[in-house]
């Protein structure tokens, strides 16, 4: 059955923090060197395994050797590792049916009451349904009872299913909503159709299907002298008949939208119920299709 190894259908967006997600159940090791927020960050201890970390297969690397943690879309939890492991916390998000991103990092927090450390070092390894990017890492920490939290060694990995071609911007997850386009500022559709695949999900098929309908556009330019209409933006996500994946749909604009305007989740035919999941929106990287007033 088609996408039968696909997260068919997602929990509503979510925006949250793993600094605060039941930390005291842990066990923690002591902070390896000078016990302050400003050297736990510049510890080499914790840059040089993010800098040499190997990505592993199946995912592409969205950044390395941060000191922030992404807050991105989607939070599936995380779990507390006893090394920096990338290819297990990467074969943990492959286990998870709602896993497509992940991020590794060490975590600055106060020691357990019986330590005798002052501070510890969590590795933590935490799951995510929409991309990792360098844009959403924007967690460095807090102050909890004046005590300093903060981030090192941050790597962010993205499955390679929704991993951008080139050309592309990281996606920008919309859960079970596909896009519904509203006129641009001209009072013109940006609708350029679209395309269906019956095999494994995989962006970097519309993006080839976005990038060839730009080079046709480019080739035959409409006979009154106006600009071809070429495709600057793509929306792409599961269609599920009666909860049962179908295919993938790979629907092509000429202009960038926002989550706004994905308002989408499908449509009843007679009996049968057709519905959005693993949806994704990805822009032309350097020119997103912005409308100017005529």
């Amino acid at each position: 059955m088609l996408f039968a190894t696909l997260p068919l259908l997602f929990a509503a967006t979510a925006l949250a923090s793993p600094l605060h997600q039941h930390s005291s159940l842990y066990k923690r090791a002591c902070a390896t060197g000078p016990d302050t927020a400003a050297d736990f960050v510049k510890y080499t201890g914790y840059s040089t395994p993010a800098l040499n970390a190997v990505t592993p297969p199946g995912y592409t690397n969205a950044y390395t050797n941060l000191q922030a943690s992404s807050n991105a879309d989607g939070y599936g939890g995380f779990s507390v590792l006893s090394t920096y492991d990338v290819a297990g916390c990467a074969a943990q998000c492959t286990s998870r049916a709602n896993c497509n991103a992940f991020n590794i990092f060490y975590e600055r927090a106060p020691a357990a009451a019986n330590s005798n450390c002052t501070s510890s070092a969590t590795i933590k390894c935490v799951f995510w349904t929409g991309a990792v990017t360098p844009a959403n890492a924007k967690n460095t920490g807090s102050t909890q009872n004046n005590f300093q939290i903060v981030i090192a060694g941050s790597n962010g990995y993205v499955a390679s299913a929704i991993a951008p071609s080139a050309g592309y911007a990281m996606p920008v997850y919309l859960s079970n909503n596909a896009v519904q386009a509203p006129l641009d500022c001209n009072g013109k559709d940006t609708y350029l159709g679209f395309q269906t695949f019956n095999a494994t999900f995989d962006a970097s098929r519309c993006a080839a299907a976005c990038s060839a309908q730009a080079a046709y556009a480019l080739a035959h330019p409409p006979s009154d002298g106006s600009k071809p209409k070429t495709c600057q933006f793509f929306n792409t996500y599961v269609e599920s008949k009666n909860g049962v994946a179908q295919d993938q749909k790979c629907v092509l604009y000429s202009q960038t939208w926002g989550k706004s305007v994905a308002t989408n989740t499908g449509y009843a035919y007679g009996q049968d119920v057709y519905s959005v999941g693993m949806s994704y929106a990805y822009s032309n990287a350097t020119d997103a299709g912005v409308c100017t007033k005529a």
